[in-house]
C-alpha cells in the first residue's frame, strides 16, 4: 500500500505541474476576461488534484483550506471558462463568475450546517455541479456548427470528449469504490486520469493558432489571392444584391453551395476578411438593420413586430427579440415608438 500511495503522489505531482502548465499556456490570452477565467479553472483543477488525495492535506499544508475553497468552485469555473472561450456573448464578470460562487456557497453551508443535513447539502452541491457541467457543455455543443474560427471549432470536440470521459471515469471508479474495491487501490487510476487530462489540454491550447485567443472580431488586410477576391464577390452578390440572408434558417452549408464554395474556406474568407467568428452574427446584423428600418417606417406602423421577424429572416420571434436587443439595447416595440415619436 505504501508503494500505492508513492505512485499516487508522483501522479498527482505531474497532473498538478500540468495544470499550472495549461495555466501558463491560457496565461497570454488577449482578453483579461478569457485569461482570467482559464488561469482560474486551471487552478481549481490543481486543487482538485491535491484535495482528492489522502495524503493532500499533509502535503499542502497550512496552504490546504485555501486550495479546497479553489477546488470546490471548478464546476462554476468550468462554466465561466467555456462560455468564455466559445461563446461571443460579453458577459459581466459578476455574472460570469456567479456559478462559482454558488458553488462556494453550497459547499460552506454543507460544512456549516448541521450534520444530519449536511449529506442532504452535499447532494444538492453536486446536482448544481452537474447542471453547470452541462450547461457548459451544451453552449460548447450548441455553437459548433455557426463557428467561424476554425482553431475553436476543432478544439469542442477534445474539450467535449474530454469532460465526457472523465466524468464517466469518476462515475465508473465511484461505483467500483462502493461496490467492490476500497478507495485506496484506486486512489492511482484516478490520479492518472487527471495527469492525462491536464497533458492533453496542455497540448491541445499550445497547438491552436493565436486567433482562438482573440475575442474581438478582427479582419485582416484584403487578401491578394484571385480566387479568394472571386468568392468574396460572389458572397457580397449573394448577401448584398439577393439578400441571401433572408432565408429563414439559412445554414453556412446553403450558403456554401450557393457561391460555390466548400464550407470551409468560406468560414475561413467571412472570418478572416470580413471580422466575424460566429455565423449568426454574421447574418443577423443584415437582418437587424432590415428590421430596424421596416420598424422606423410609419407605412408599417401597424404590421405586428413577428411578421417583419419573419421577414428579414429569423424563425421565431424569441431569436429575434434577443438578436435585436443585442445589437440596439431596446426591444423591437420599444425601439419602434423611440423610432417613430
Amino acid at each position: 500500500m505504501d508503494e500505492l500511495a508513492s505512485i499516487e503522489l508522483l501522479v498527482r505531482g505531474a497532473a498538478v505541474g500540468g495544470f499550472l502548465g495549461l495555466a501558463l499556456c491560457l496565461g497570454r490570452a488577449d482578453p483579461a476576461r478569457l485569461r482570467l477565467s482559464g488561469v482560474l479553472f486551471c487552478l481549481s483543477c490543481a486543487g482538485h488534484v491535491l484535495t482528492q488525495s489522502p495524503s493532500g492535506r499533509l502535503v499542502t499544508g497550512a496552504a490546504f483550506p485555501v486550495i479546497w475553497l479553489l477546488s470546490i468552485t471548478g464546476a462554476g469555473l468550468f462554466w465561466a471558462f467555456a462560455t468564455d472561450l466559445f461563446s461571443d456573448e460579453a458577459r459581466s464578470r459578476q455574472r460570469r463568475f456567479a456559478p462559482a460562487a454558488l458553488n462556494l456557497i453550497l459547499a460552506l453551508s454543507a460544512l456549516l450546517i448541521w450534520p444530519p443535513f449536511s449529506h442532504v447539502a452535499w447532494v444538492v452541491y453536486s446536482i448544481v455541479s452537474v447542471a453547470m457541467i452541462g450547461h457548459a457543455l451544451y453552449v460548447i455543443a450548441r455553437g459548433w456548427r455557426d463557428d467561424l474560427v476554425e482553431s475553436r471549432r476543432k478544439l469542442r470536440g477534445p474539450m467535449l470528449a474530454s469532460a465526457a470521459g472523465y466524468g464517466l471515469m469518476v462515475v465508473l471508479l465511484e461505483v467500483t469504490q462502493m461496490l467492490w474495491r476500497p478507495m485506496p487501490e484506486l486512489a492511482p487510476v484516478g490520479a492518472t486520469a487527471l495527469l492525462l487530462l491536464s497533458l492533453s489540454g496542455m497540448a491541445v491550447f499550445l497547438s491552436v493558432n493565436s486567433d482562438l485567443l482573440q475575442s474581438a472580431p478582427r479582419a485582416s488586410a484584403p487578401r491578394k489571392n484571385a480566387a479568394d477576391r472571386a468568392l468574396l464577390a460572389r458572397l457580397n452578390r449573394a448577401m448584398d444584391e439577393e439578400e441571401t440572408w433572408r432565408t429563414e434558417a439559412l445554414t453556412m452549408f446553403d450558403l456554401a453551395t450557393q457561391v460555390g464554395a466548400p464550407e470551409h474556406r468560406l468560414r475561413r474568407l467571412i472570418n478572416t476578411e470580413l471580422g466575424y467568428r460566429n455565423f449568426s452574427a454574421y447574418l443577423n446584423e443584415r437582418r437587424v438593420h432590415a428590421a430596424k428600418t421596416a420598424l422606423a417606417d410609419a407605412d408599417h406602423a401597424l404590421k405586428p413586430v413577428s411578421s417583419i421577424a419573419y421577414e428579414v429572416g429569423f424563425a421565431s420571434l424569441g431569436p429575434f427579440n434577443r438578436a435585436f436587443k443585442a445589437a440596439t439595447g431596446a426591444t423591437p416595440s420599444d425601439w419602434r415608438v423611440q423610432a417613430q415619436s
